[in-house]
């Protein structure tokens, strides 16, 4: 399929990257980041026909983790809203015109990853898909660096076995 670069990874970054960019996102994530795994990671075309291979990959990687078909189905809603922020209009210069969604597993939490071209505006408190996103997830966290945005969240795997 033209477009779709799915890569599945069986390495992660350094736990000294991992940390650097937990700090630069204003943030220290739960767990120990040398303990991260990556699971999965999809890329695509920063196009809303491509939303639903993320909405996919989400429904896939927690299910795989065992999560209740409850927090799937919120996990995949959200991963929906959180691509749309980057779709819903034209990128702010001529940067990156992919997306990429990366699902991470640290020592009792999954990191998922959205990054792509910055949006002209970014989301504000009114917006509907940021509310929407806000109220299905905890603190996700929006940063925009060089014409790229990047939006991280993260969900507890409590009681999860795998």
């Amino acid at each position: 399929m033209r477009g779709l670069n799915l890569t599945p990874v069986s390495h992660a970054p350094t736990g000294a990257t991992i940390r650097a960019r937990n700090l630069a996102a204003g943030r220290y994530l739960p767990g120990t980041p040398d303990g991260v795994t990556r699971l999965a990671s999809v890329e695509f075309t920063a196009e809303k026909d491509y939303l639903p291979l993320a909405r996919m990959a989400t429904m896939h990687v927690t299910g795989l983790l065992g999560l209740p078909i409850g927090r799937v189905t919120d996990l995949r809603l959200a991963v929906n809203e959180a691509c749309a922020l980057f779709v819903g209009g034209e990128p702010a210069g001529a940067g990156r015109r992919r997306l990429a969604v990366a699902f991470d597993r640290l020592e009792g939490w999954l990191r998922i990853t959205v990054d792509g071209p910055a949006p002209s505006r970014p989301p504000t408190p009114d917006d509907v898909g940021w509310t929407m996103l806000c109220a299905l997830v905890e603190e996700p966290h929006w940063q925009v660096r060089d014409g790229a945005g990047t939006l991280i969240f993260t969900e507890p795997l409590r009681g999860v076995q795998h």
